[in-house]
This record gives C-alpha cells, structure tokens and sequence, in this order.
C-alpha cells in the first residue's frame, strides 16, 4: 500500500473517530436537556395559562377571604362588590402557576399530621373550559424551612419552599383595587384643577403641552403632579360607605382635586372629583381621608398627599429660558467685558448613514480650532438655562441689576437666524440676574453656571503646543493639537 494511500486511510480514521465523539456529545447534550425538561415538568404542580383563568377563590382557616371573577378585568364578587387589584391577582397567579415541588411524601396520607385535614390556606381557580385546579396549604416544617401542600383533587402531600406561603397568605384588601382615582393607565388627564391649598392653581393641556395662568407651564412639574394624582393609593379601607363625611373630615374637605380625563388621542370622556380630609382634632397621629365622587367608599391615604398637591406659582411655571432645538444651532456668540467671541457649529452628514460629530471653530476675534469639549459644554448649558426664580416682568431700570451693560450670549441658525439670546447682569447671594429673549420675566440664574461660559478667547480657542528647540539652534514645527 502506497504512503498516500496509508495517509488518507489515516485522515480518514481521524475524521471518523471526530465524528463519533462530537455526535456522542450532542447525544449526550439533548440526553441531558430532555432529562432537565423531564424534572422541570416533574416538579412544576400546575399547568394552565393565567390568561384562560376566570374565576378565583381564596380560603383561610375555612373562611372566605375572597372571591373574583375576571370579565375584562378582575373584579371582586365576594364578600362585597370592588375593583379587583389587577396587579396584585396577577402576581398570585404567576405564584401558583411557577410553583415547584421540593418531593412528595409517596404514600403518606395522614392530612391531619401535616394540616392539610383543614387547610390553612386554599387558593382555587377555574379556567374557560370549566376545570378547577387549586392548592392546599398546610403547616410550616420550620427545620427546613419548607411548606406542606397539597393540589385539588390529589391525596399526595407535597413539600415546597416555606417562602411560597406569603405568596398566598393575602387579605381582602390585598387583592381590591386601590388607587384612588381609579384611572387607568392609558387614560389622558387633561385638566387639573387644585383648591384648599395656599395658592389654588389650574392645569390644562392644550396641543400636547401643559398651560398654566395663560402660558407655558414646567412640562416635568405638571406631569408629576399628573402621575401622583393617578398613583394615589390607599393604606385601608376606613369605610365602605361612610355615615358621617364629617367624622373623616370629607364634609368640608381640606383639598378638592377636580380633574378632566380623555381617552389617549380621544375626547373628554369623564371627569372626577377627588375629596381629602382629615378630622377636626388634632395632634400628631391624625389621619388625612380620600373619597371620590362616583365612589361611597372612604380611603385612608399617606399624609404626604397634601403636601405633593401644594404648590407654589413658581413650581407650576415655565422655568426654560432658552427654547433652542441644540441641532439647528450654527454659530455662538459670546459678549463680554472681554469682547466678542464667535464660535461656528458644523456636523456633516456621513455617506454611511452614520452618526457624525460637531465641529466647532472659533471666526472671531481670530481663527483656530475652538476647545471642542469646553464649547460643546457650553452649548448645552446654554440651552438646558432655567431659572432658579423669577424677580417679576421685565424691569424698565436694567442699571439696578447690571444688565444695562450686561454679557450675552447669542445662538444662531442657518442664515444667521437668532434662535435665543441671553443677557447676564450682576450677582446676588450666589445666583445672577438675566433676561432671555421671548420671556418677559426678570430671573435669577445659577452663577457657576453662566460664569464657566467662555467668555474669553483663551477660554475658547485651543492652544497650539509650544514649538522644540532643536540641537543647532533652530525649533521644530509644533504638532497639531489634538
């Protein structure tokens, strides 16, 4: 036999042999992942899709704690009519869907030595098609820390982690709906309307934006207060249907909150009015009360309430004093004691469709390479400006509050258009006076934030590095700055 021959005859050996052990290796690989579905599935006590439950019923000690039935949303049907807490039931489910065994105890029957005679808890849910499946829970095995339970229907006593108990052990407030305003997520408030507080306000949106006294109002403010109104959420139930309003203080109500709702994108669909109280005595443990207006039942809520409904004419103001699309910007121009500086903004479109970085450079008073991140800083600081108060309009004697012969800075667009400009006057207890383009109102500033502006060339241009001596005398180019 040739040495070629020999050769392939060995390759081949090889190759064969490779085959063998890498299909031995898959073999063994879904060997073990059908193993590791087989004990997952041994392990698991239940098997239904949460979304096919109808009804639910939870028991403790023999009693009726709740039952609910699911008919677009989960309402409660037992021991009183409520909104279910969609959330709360969800989770339940998912609890009792998840839920795995540690072992079964074979042929152990004797219920009552693992308190399954008379289950502690038993949760039991039906499905469209009719089926009950449910879950009995027995005593704690406090050694181990695991749980004895028992399926619907099946004699099999298993153990589980002792954790899984809290999962289960809820009470009928747990599981009712309890945010107060009762709106859903989805749903779009549009109008705010906030008396008993020191300063009443209003809050109406217009065009996707928030107005307030006739102008603009704080965007992030107004959505706060939005999101706080519909997250409002009771701690207890003080009465499903109180006698006396004024045993709550809901009679003469310390702070009303009327509000507008539509439908995302929709029309006004319905408006609420929520009530907050709190009993004429005093002291510090006095309890603050919520009712709303198509509901009889009296909340218990946090106190903080009121103190989140509370504002102040300054809190519910716009405070931006630039209103600049940081994009459309093409040239800076800073003013100062030091004179004028212009900065150009450039960013080319890249063929690849990437995503290209500004350039900045400085026209004036001389030309050269702009300090990129000292500018680039510059430019959002300028643009994000807010006030930290307003002193009132627009004063007539500007000398008062140095803005008669004030620094500025100045953005501009495409053909010079002026996008926003910024006057900077004198100090005051750390903050500075300014006047802004398009807002009528004298403001204070934050001082550190207009002051590290570039005002000066040597702030905004990049410095060449000094040029090398060389051995014979002579001096070597200076590299470029990077």
């Amino acid at each position: 036999m040739k040495q070629t021959t020999k050769t392939l005859i060995g390759l081949l050996a090889l190759v064969t042999v490779a085959g063998a052990i890498v299909g031995a290796a898959l073999w063994a690989g879904k060997d073990e992942q059908k193993k590791a579905e087989q004990k997952e599935k041994s392990e698991k006590l239940f098997d239904f899709d949460k979304a096919k439950v109808k009804t639910l019923r939870l028991e403790k000690d023999g009693k009726l704690v709740a039952a609910l039935s699911k008919d677009g949303a989960w309402k409660i049907t037992e021991p009183l009519q409520a909104e279910g807490d969609e959330q709360a039931v969800n989770n339940l489910l998912d609890q009792l869907g998840t839920l795995k065994q540690r072992k079964d105890l074979g042929e152990e029957k004797d219920a009552k030595s693992y308190g399954l005679e008379r289950p502690a808890l038993a949760l039991t849910v039906k499905l469209e098609d009719g089926k009950e499946q449910g879950l009995q829970v027995g005593v704690d095995n406090t050694f181990d820390n695991s749980l004895y339970v028992r399926k619907l229907g099946d004699s099999t006593i298993r153990v589980v982690d002792g954790w899984h108990k809290s999962s289960y052990d809820k009470s009928l407030f747990d599981l009712r709906e309890k945010k107060v305003a009762h709106l859903d997520e989805a749903a779009e408030v549009r109008r705010i309307e906030v008396s008993g507080v020191k300063t009443p306000y209003a809050l109406e949106k217009e065009g996707g934006k928030w107005k307030y006294a006739g102008a603009e109002a704080d965007s992030a403010a107004a959505d706060r207060i939005q999101s706080s109104i519909k997250q409002i959420r009771a701690t207890a139930i003080a009465a499903e249907k109180a006698a006396k309003l004024s045993e709550y203080g809901l009679d003469k109500p310390k702070v009303t909150v009327k509000l507008g709702v539509g439908a995302a994108g929709g029309k006004d669909t319905l408006t609420r009015t929520l009530s907050f109280g709190q009993p004429v005595k005093g002291g510090a443990g006095v309890k603050t009360y919520a009712k709303r207006d198509d509901s009889p039942v009296v909340y218990e809520v946090e106190a903080q309430v009121l103190k989140d409904l509370d504002k102040q004419p300054f809190d519910l103001q716009d405070k931006a004093l630039v209103h600049a699309d940081r994009e459309a910007v093409r040239r800076i121009v800073f003013e100062g004691p030091a004179g004028k500086i212009e900065v150009t903004r450039s960013k080319e479109t890249l063929p690849d469709g990437g995503v290209a970085e500004e350039s900045f450079a400085v026209v004036a008073p001389e030309k050269g390479a702009a300090k990129k991140w000292k500018i680039s800083s510059a430019l959002y600081s300028v643009v994000g400006l807010r006030a930290a108060a307003f002193e009132g309009p627009a004063p007539k004697d500007l000398a008062k509050y140095g803005l008669d012969k004030p620094r500025s800075v100045t953005l501009l667009g495409e053909k010079d258009k002026v996008l926003a400009r910024v006057r900077v006057g004198a100090e005051k207890e750390g903050k500075r006076y300014a006047l802004a383009d398009g807002v009528n109102k004298l403001a204070r500033i934050e001082k550190s934030t207009v002051d590290d502006l570039p005002w000066t060339l040597s702030d905004a241009l990049e410095t060449p590095p000094a040029a090398l001596s060389l051995p014979d005398g002579g001096t070597a180019p200076a590299q470029a700055a990077k």
